[in-house]
């Protein structure tokens, strides 16, 4: 038997088989088959449908993001945007609210301790938000950073034990991330925060904020007015007093040089 009749026998075959099928088992069920070529169908429109309005509203959030960042009350607009996305957008958006908060904070704490205090402490909680939501790890590099810097300069407006928080969250970084940029900042900060001198600065900022009761205090310390949290080449001395001039005695006799 030559090939071309038994590829001819082989398709007669399949024919009688596919009737054989058509007639026991597809044709008596045909309603049912068509019920559930209609469900289908239908489910493979939903999930396009579906799919097309996630990308519209992922479009929409993230035109949101970004208009909330120029923002002049950005602060508000980045928390809506956190509140009400889910995802990536929502991730970066509370990012972006903590790290004007952390920023805020920074700038009060020589200014106004107890504002200091409250918006550190949102920042923490936004920081602590966004690890909790992603897993992206150049994400969570930024997250544990910030929460560093967070605690360390708190540290410098109460005292407490948020140093030893500042420590483990740049030690942290280094562990996980000690090869990278995020982790070489953060041996910095940790070199800096186990120096005497900053550990001191620190601990007397912390204790002047907590005995003042004037509002306008100034601190005990001279540093320079570009300070930044965790340098270490500061001299910590009392402020100088300025001493009353010296009055001549009206008695005293002028010496004179003898030639």
């Amino acid at each position: 038997m030559d090939s071309k009749k038994r590829h001819e026998l082989e398709q007669n075959e399949l024919a009688k088989w596919i009737i054989a099928q058509y007639e026991d088992w597809i044709h008596p069920n045909s309603s049912w088959l068509g019920y559930l070529c209609l469900g289908i169908f239908v489910v493979i429109v939903l999930l396009l449908v579906t799919a097309r309005l996630n990308t519209w509203n992922q479009n929409a959030a993230w035109k949101n993001y970004y208009s909330a960042l120029d923002s002049p009350q950005a602060e508000v607009e980045l928390e809506l945007v956190a509140n009400s996305s889910s995802g990536i957008v929502g991730v970066h958006a509370r990012l972006a609210l903590a790290q004007r908060q952390l920023t805020e904070g920074c700038s009060q704490v020589f200014i106004d301790k107890a504002e200091a205090i409250v918006m550190l402490e949102k920042a923490i909680t936004s920081f602590q938000h966004v690890q909790r939501a992603t897993s992206d790890p150049s994400v969570l590099s930024e997250v544990e950073f910030g929460l560093g810097y967070a605690w360390e300069t708190l540290a410098a407006a109460r005292v407490g034990d948020d140093l030893t928080k500042a420590e483990e969250e740049y030690q942290r970084v280094v562990s996980q991330w000690g090869d990278k940029f995020v982790g070489e900042r953060a041996k910095k900060q940790l070199a800096r925060l186990q120096q005497p001198t900053t550990k001191t600065f620190l601990e007397l900022t912390a204790k002047k904020t907590v005995e003042s009761s004037d509002d306008n205090f100034k601190l005990p310390l001279n540093f320079p007015d570009s300070f930044e949290l965790g340098q270490t080449n500061l001299e910590i001395s009392e402020p100088e007093t300025e001493s009353e001039p010296k009055q001549e005695d009206s008695n005293t006799v002028p010496e004179v040089d003898a030639e």
